[in-house]
């Protein structure tokens, strides 16, 4: 089931990068954000287990007395990670779809700014979790 998921991901990440390459190859005019369609299908998909995930957590919160037998949810810590991932990964695609597109006056750096806070975001988060393992050892 995994692999099947997996192949069609790969799928739609092809079919990206071949309508990139006709549109830096060709010439041709078409929307940017027409061109990342399929990228934002991607992130569609991603989205889903993480609205499951934070609703396990609300879940588990909410009925203490049934938690051992509801599915285990992830962290909080790591669902609000993987959401900052997500949506920084997002918001970078549409300021390259704007930069690209209707505003080319728009910096680079601007457009590449929410991949770096994204960076630093998940170097902290691996640094706290490094942090709260080496803490639970010591115990």
């Amino acid at each position: 089931m995994k692999l099947k998921c997996v192949s069609h991901i790969v799928l739609i990440q092809l079919i990206f990068l071949i309508l990139l390459c006709i549109k830096v190859d060709k010439g041709h005019m078409w929307n940017w954000f027409l061109l990342f369609t399929p990228v934002w299908i991607i992130n569609a998909l991603l989205f889903i287990p993480l609205v499951y995930e934070t609703f396990l957590i609300i879940k588990s919160r909410n009925d203490e007395s049934r938690s051992n037998q509801a599915p285990k949810a992830k962290s909080p810590l790591f669902v609000a990670l993987y959401l900052g991932l997500l949506l920084s990964k997002q918001s970078a695609e549409v300021l390259i779809c704007l930069k690209k597109g209707q505003h080319p006056e728009i910096s680079w750096y601007f457009v590449f700014l929410p991949i770096i806070v994204a960076l630093f975001g998940l170097l902290a988060g691996a640094v706290f979790i490094t942090y709260c393992d080496i803490v639970a050892v010591r115990r």
